[in-house]
């Protein structure tokens, strides 16, 4: 019965299509066996012919994730006839080869779960058996194979390989493309050589690039297409050399790897320059090990250690001679229990642990600890072993400490000692500070600088975490600033400052409020910045003791070598208070009186702006008598050289709320000068007197001189709304100069000389200026009398603002000021005008007529020397619309002459694109007049040419017929021609 069955079998199966048919399920079934599915579109061969799979697709998925998905052009199987003999223990297959071969190994993301498990019920459970035996020879052509993991992947495409057991194979790659975080590179046309031992697959001999090569790469074959990946490799790279035995957990509910990488001797220049970090990199690499186990997604869930020894590393700028690193990552948390670097005699020691920081949370509130050590023989060679900026430092420095912190409670000491030490010029010859975390405190138990006899001392407590709380005090002496220059500069201060300081505070605070008192006695003050030319060196006398919403001086004084002022001031209820207030000069008294100004300081801080400090409900007095108080000496008691002087006497005297102010009193001014800024700009020989009224301060007379002129004003000025004071002012000069469409800061344009009257009305932040202006004397900067290039040039760009730009609030003030001009001299004409000035201070514009003429003394039209040329303004008027300041309308005429040929120009319409006539008699031209005028030489371009050239826009063109002057036909004259070109 078995001999009938077998050779029932053999007769099926020697039948091309039952062979065919058995195959392709003996495939299937074996690929199930093993956890993967085929699919094959076509399958063909007999028992006696290579077998030939067209487009397969073989799919394989790991229980754990990995899937593996592999689609093949044509795989090609020859039968090696003997192993299927029985008792045969040969490959079935003697040849496999395999052309257009694409493929992908997936490995699950850290978001996506292992492959769930079916629900309970009946299946059919996979036998279990080894694979068949891999053929004697196998090549592969048109590889492009892909290992993916979460968007980071290695590929290679062009790969040509060729495997055997029984002799030496090859492997081409023509592209291995490596995109993960830590390396981006494409190798190309890499070669190296293959075998097949044991099931397992061999490459040696394979250069990625000059340096890098994989000099042994050996990987069980068995379970690769299920992600079941088992390798060890030897990679000669960087002048040493890395070992790695790399192999997956399958049993692990996670796709989960063993890493093991010891390496040795690494040149860190050669790596760095691998990975593509830093150009500035050096050392060598003595040794080290890396280990990992766990999902390689997941970082956090896994188990890893790190150790490598490095001599004379340097990263950047950063130099060490030596450096060892040890760190660990076990159960969730990163422990690193050595990391010791040297430099020169320095030493650095560090170890501590915490937990793997997670999104969102802060590192510091998980469990945490940390130890250092450091001995700092030479601060100047820390600048190679941290930051280059440590070379402008020298001195020993020694650092003991431990902190520990859990649940948001932190423990632990700091230490800090130091001597000789110096940063740049600042010298400091002692150092101590002992810093201790306790709970929620941060305590500054001591902290002291020493250097001669000047000295910082300090200590105090502050809470970590939640609503700030403090207290400290500060004790300090200095017998000059400049001496520690280096360090008083930003951020600590704006500039470096000189002079002798004695300082001491002590005080607490919290969100609700703060309390304490200081004493600070300042001498000789001053900067040594870039505003020193504008400070003046004071002497300044502080104590005061401040509380909750109150502030008060028990000494206040601020002197310089022949000035002092004194008072006693007060910070309470939204008001400053000024008491028994004297200011002195030499043996004479300038200044006393009472003061309560209602400025609320403490809800403005530190928005110090004046409207925001002024309270209107607060009730303020003042009386101040000033006797001959010099302005100049006065302003340098706030340590500014304002450039600012003059003589003030009188007195005043307020009462009331800002809204109902009742004011008293009159002041005089002599001698001043009041500086308009920082520039020499000034009003100088300023005389004034002003009177107070209840609420209005009455300018009796104010006089003096300013860069463009004089000025006299009177009126009054109404201070109801203190924040925005109401003006009725008349203003008026004899004679001021007023620059006129400038093309830069106080330059270009026109200049006019003008009587001024002119009336302020309204409020501060935007009122009217109107009044007259009777213009006496013109000039322009860049004078040009015949105004060739309007005659001459092509498109004029657009006027600028007939005034300079000027800031607020003046930019929002309306301007109806009516300007006239007869007959003003210039040069070689006269102007005239009858303007208006309307708009705003940041947008003026001018609304009128202004003609200028050639003046008498000119000789328009007079004949030249046959090489001379000429052209005379005799006409312009400029007509400025309302709504158009920038483009007003011409009109305008010049005459001249060209070898003694006259002529005439005429242009008219928009400035910006003005319509030009030439007229002439022949043989000149239009393009003879421009050489001419503009240098050429002219002969050359007497032709027969039109006599007139018109310049219009191009739709003005269209539909008109040009003639040539020489076809225009014409009869005989009659009378004889005039003298000068007729007018068109």
């Amino acid at each position: 019965m078995l001999l009938l069955l077998a050779t029932a079998l053999v007769v099926v199966l020697l039948q091309p299509d039952c062979f065919r048919f058995a195959l392709r399920h003996a495939i299937r079934g074996e690929a199930w066996c093993h956890g993967g599915d085929v699919q094959i579109r076509a399958l063909e061969g007999s028992l006696f012919e290579p077998i030939v799979l067209r487009d397969s697709v073989w799919t394989y998925q790991g229980h754990n994730g990995p899937i593996t998905r592999v689609e093949i052009g044509t795989a090609t199987a020859a039968l090696n006839w003997t192993s299927l003999l029985p008792r045969a223990s040969g490959a079935w297959f003697e040849r496999l080869t395999l052309e257009n071969v694409t493929g992908k190994l997936r490995l699950p993301p850290p978001t996506e779960n292992a492959v769930p498990a079916l629900p309970a019920g009946f299946r059919i459970p996979r036998p279990h058996g080894r694979w068949l035996a891999l053929p004697e020879r196998v090549t592969a052509t048109g590889v492009d194979f892909i290992f993916e993991s979460n968007g980071d992947y290695l590929r290679l495409t062009r790969t040509a390989v060729t495997l055997s057991s029984v002799e030496t194979g090859t492997i081409h790659i023509g592209e291995m493309i490596v995109k993960q975080p830590w390396l981006r590179r494409t190798f190309r046309e890499a070669q190296g050589t293959t075998a097949l031992r044991d099931g397992a697959l061999e490459i040696a001999g394979l250069t990625l690039e000059p340096g890098v090569q994989v000099t042994g790469f050996s990987t069980a074959l068995k379970d690769f297409a299920r992600g079941q990946l088992k390798f060890t490799g030897r990679l000669a790279a960087f002048g040493g050399e890395l070992r790695a035995n790399v192999q997956t957990l399958p049993k692990e509910p996670r796709f989960s790897i063993d890493v093991a990488v010891p390496f040795s001797q690494i040149d860190v220049a050669k790596l760095a320059a691998f990975l593509g970090l830093s150009d500035a990199a050096g050392g060598t690499i003595t040794s080290g090990r890396f280990t990992f186990r766990g999902p390689p997604q997941q970082f956090a869930q896994a188990n890893a250690e790190l150790r490598f020894e490095a001599a004379n590393f340097q990263w950047n700028s950063r130099q060490w001679d030596s450096l060892v690193l040890g760190a660990k990552l076990l159960g969730g948390r990163i422990d690193v229990p050595e990391l010791a670097l040297a430099q020169g005699k320095n030493r650095l020691n560090l170890s501590g642990e915490m937990a793997v920081p997670l999104p969102g949370v802060e590192w510091w509130r998980s469990e945490f600890s940390c130890d250092i050590a450091a001995k700092i023989e030479n601060l100047t060679e820390m600048s190679a072993l941290l930051l280059p900026e440590f070379k402008y430092a020298a001195g020993r420095a020694n650092i003991d400490g431990s902190i520990r912190g859990k649940d948001r409670q932190f423990h632990g000491q700091l230490l800090i000692s130091g001597s000789n030490l110096r940063w740049r010029s600042a010298p400091i010859e002692e150092l101590h500070a002992s810093v201790k975390l306790n709970g929620n405190e941060y305590q500054l138990t001591n902290f002291s600088l020493f250097n001669a006899g000047d000295y910082l001392h300090g200590r105090g407590v502050m809470n970590i975490i939640g609503d700030k709380q403090y207290w400290g005090e500060i004790h300090a002496s200095v017998q000059d600033l400049a001496k520690y220059a280096a360090l008083l500069d930003k951020p600590i201060l704006p500039e470096p400052l000189a002079g002798g300081a004695f300082i001491d505070w002590d005080g607490e605070g919290s969100a609700k409020g703060h309390s304490g008192k200081f004493l600070a006695r300042l001498r000789k003050v001053r900067s040594l910045g870039a505003t020193a030319a504008r400070l003046h060196p004071i002497n300044a006398d502080f104590e005061a003791t401040y509380s909750r919403g109150g502030l008060a001086f028990s000494t206040f004084a601020l002197s310089d070598d022949v000035s002092s002022f004194t008072a006693r001031v007060g910070v309470v209820n939204k008001a400053v208070s000024l008491q028994d207030i004297r200011l002195t000069h030499q043996r004479d008294l300038w200044l006393e009186g009472d003061a309560l100004l209602p400025l609320d300081l403490w809800n403005a801080w530190p928005n110090l702006s004046f409207a925001k400090m002024l309270d209107d409900q607060t009730v303020g007095k003042l009386h101040l008598t000033a006797s001959n108080l010099s302005l100049r000496e006065t302003a340098q008691l706030s340590g500014m050289n304002f450039p600012i002087e003059g003589i003030i006497r009188g007195s005043v005297t307020a009462e009331g709320p800002l809204g109902a102010l009742k004011t008293a009193g009159r002041l005089t001014l002599a001698k001043a000068r009041l500086p308009l800024g920082w520039n020499d700009a000034a009003l100088t020989d300023v005389e004034g007197a002003v009177a107070f009224a209840e609420q209005t301060l009455r300018v009796e007379k104010l006089t003096g001189q300013h860069p463009t002129g004089d000025f006299s004003a009177s009126g009054e000025i109404d201070f109801k709304n203190l924040r925005d004071p109401s003006l009725q002012l008349a203003v008026s000069s004899a004679q001021s100069r007023v620059r006129l469409f400038p093309t830069g800061e106080n330059a270009g344009g026109a200049i006019a000389g003008a009587k001024l009257a002119l009336r302020l009305a309204g409020p501060l932040s935007g009122g009217s200026v109107s009044g007259e202006a009777q213009v006496t004397t013109a000039a322009f900067g860049g004078w040009d009398p015949a105004f060739t290039n309007l005659f001459l040039s092509g498109p004029i760009r657009e006027l600028p603002a007939v005034l300079p730009p000027v800031g607020a609030p003046w930019n929002a003030w309306r301007f109806e000021v009516a300007a006239t001009a007869e007959k003003v001299a210039l040069p070689a004409q006269t102007v005239s005008a009858h303007v208006r000035l309307t708009g705003t201070g940041g947008a003026p514009a001018l609304v009128g007529k202004i003609s200028v003429a050639a003046s008498g003394t000119a000789t328009p039209g007079a004949s030249t020397a046959p090489s001379e040329s000429s052209l005379h303004l005799q006409q312009l008027d400029l007509d400025f619309r309302s709504g158009f300041p920038a483009t007003p309308t011409i009109s305008a005429q010049a005459t001249g002459t060209v070898s003694s040929e006259p002529f005439t120009i005429y242009a008219t319409g928009a400035l910006r694109h003005p319509m030009r006539v030439f007229a002439c008699q022949p043989p000149l031209t239009e393009r003879a007049i421009r050489a001419a005028i503009t240098g050429e030489t002219a002969a050359r371009f007497f032709t027969g040419e039109s006599r007139f050239s018109l310049l219009v826009p191009s739709d003005l063109r269209e539909n008109v017929e040009l003639v040539a002057w020489p076809e225009i036909k014409t009869e005989p004259a009659t009378a004889p021609a005039p003298e000068t070109g007729a007018n068109p």
